[in-house]
C-alpha cells in the first residue's frame, strides 16, 4: 500500500461514449464503477448532456460522487444551472462535484463565445451567491439577476464543491479565489509540480490554504496485460491531443527530447504517446501514477480507452484489481453485488 493516504480515483466515462451512449449501458458502467471501490464517476461536456446524465447516474448509485469534467457554462443562464445543480445534489444525497472549464475555443455548440474566462469568473459568483442567499441580485457584464430566491438549495453545505480545469494565470487565479479542487493540464509530472507550486501559491495570496484545493489529474489511460495492446488502445485516439498540446508557446516535443513539433497525428511517435499517458501493464500505470503522486496529485480522474464493451469493463476490473490495492489496501470486489438502495 502507497504511504500517502489521501489519494482518491475516478473515473471519465467519456470515452465509454465513443463505444456506447444508451442509458442502460451508462447505468452498466457507473454501477460497476460504484462496486469495484473507484471514488467517483464524471461526465465531460461533449457527447451528451452531463447534467442530464448524473442524474440518472444518482438514481442508480448510492455512494459514488458525481462530477462534471468539466462542464462549460458559457451557454447556459447561471440561474438555470444553479437551480438544476442543487436538484441533482438533492437527488444524490450530496455526491456532486462541479467541475468547470472555460473551454477551448471561441465556439461552443455552434454558438461563438467572447471572454470565456470572464463569463466563467461571473458564472461562479452568481452560482455562489445563489446557494448561499436568501435572495440575490447581481448585475454583470454578462448575466444579470433580481430579487431571485432559489428555493431548493443544495444538501452540501455552502455549496457542492468547484473544480476548475485551468492552466494560464487568469484561470489560475479565479481557482485561487473559488475553487475547491483543480484539474491541471500538465502531461510531464515535473511540469504538473511547477504548476501545482504556482497554484499554491496565488491560494495563498487570497488567505486561503492551499490544502483547500484538491489537486487533481485527467490523463488518458489504457491498461492491459500486454504493454503493446495498452497502446494499440490508446495512440490512435490521443495522438492529436499530442499535436494540440505542442503548437507554441508550448516546448512538449523539446521537453520529451525531440527537436521538430508535431504538425499532425502521424509525427507523433508511440515514445511521446508513453511519455505522456498512463498506459501499459498494471506494473506500469504504478510507476507513472507514483511519478505524479510525487509531483503533488492527490486525485486522479481517469479516461480509460479500450475498443469495446468488454475490453472497457476488463480495464476498469484490471486497474480496480491490481492498481487500486497499491494505493488505497485491498479490496473485496468480487461479492459487492449491491449497486442501489
Amino acid at each position: 500500500m502507497h504511504e500517502t493516504t489521501n489519494l482518491n480515483f475516478g473515473v471519465d466515462i467519456g470515452p465509454f461514449f465513443k463505444i456506447k451512449k444508451s442509458f442502460s449501458s451508462i447505468a452498466k458502467v457507473a454501477i460497476n464503477i460504484e462496486r469495484l471501490g473507484f471514488d467517483s464517476v464524471w461526465v465531460p461536456d461533449h457527447e451528451v448532456d452531463p447534467l442530464a446524465t448524473l442524474s440518472f447516474i444518482a438514481a442508480n448509485t448510492r455512494k459514488i460522487k458525481l462530477g462534471t469534467c468539466v462542464l462549460i457554462p458559457d451557454h447556459r443562464n447561471p440561474v438555470l444551472l444553479a437551480r438544476e445543480i442543487s436538484a441533482i445534489d438533492n437527488l444524490s444525497r450530496g455526491r456532486f462535484i462541479l467541475g468547470l472549464g472555460a473551454g477551448e475555443g471561441k465556439v461552443v455548440f455552434g454558438s461563438p463565445i467572447d471572454r470565456p474566462v470572464a463569463r466563467l469568473q461571473e458564472t461562479i459568483e452568481i452560482l455562489k451567491e445563489l446557494w448561499r442567499q436568501p435572495k440575490v441580485t447581481y448585475h454583470g457584464n454578462f448575466w444579470s439577476v433580481r430579487d431571485y430566491s432559489l428555493e431548493l438549495k443544495p444538501i452540501q453545505k455552502p455549496h457542492p464543491p468547484i473544480w476548475i480545469g485551468a492552466s494560464g494565470s487568469r484561470m489560475l487565479k479565479i481557482t485561487a479565489r473559488h475553487g475547491n479542487g483543480c484539474f491541471g493540464p500538465q502531461l510531464i509530472p515535473k511540469h504538473y509540480e511547477e504548476w501545482l507550486k504556482k497554484l499554491r501559491n496565488m491560494v495563498k495570496e487570497v488567505g486561503r490554504n492551499p490544502n483547500e484545493v484538491v489537486p487533481a489529474h485527467l490523463p488518458f489511460t489504457s491498461i492491459s496485460h500486454e504493454h503493446e495492446t495498452a497502446l494499440k488502445w490508446l495512440a490512435p485516439h490521443v495522438r492529436w491531443f499530442l499535436v494540440w498540446a505542442s503548437q507554441p508557446p508550448s516546448s512538449l516535443p523539446q521537453t520529451l527530447g525531440y527537436k521538430e513539433r508535431w504538425d499532425k497525428a502521424e509525427d507523433v511517435p508511440n515514445e511521446a504517446v508513453e511519455k505522456c499517458f498512463i498506459l501499459g501493464t498494471p506494473e506500469e500505470c504504478i510507476e507513472k501514477m507514483e511519478e505524479f503522486i510525487h509531483s503533488g496529485v492527490r486525485y486522479f480522474v481517469l479516461a480509460i480507452r479500450a475498443p469495446s464493451e468488454k475490453t472497457y469493463f476488463q480495464s476498469l476490473e484490471l486497474f480496480a484489481k491490481e492498481v487500486l490495492p497499491h494505493f488505497k489496501g485491498a479490496r473485496n470486489t468480487e461479492n459487492d453485488e449491491e449497486t442501489q438502495d
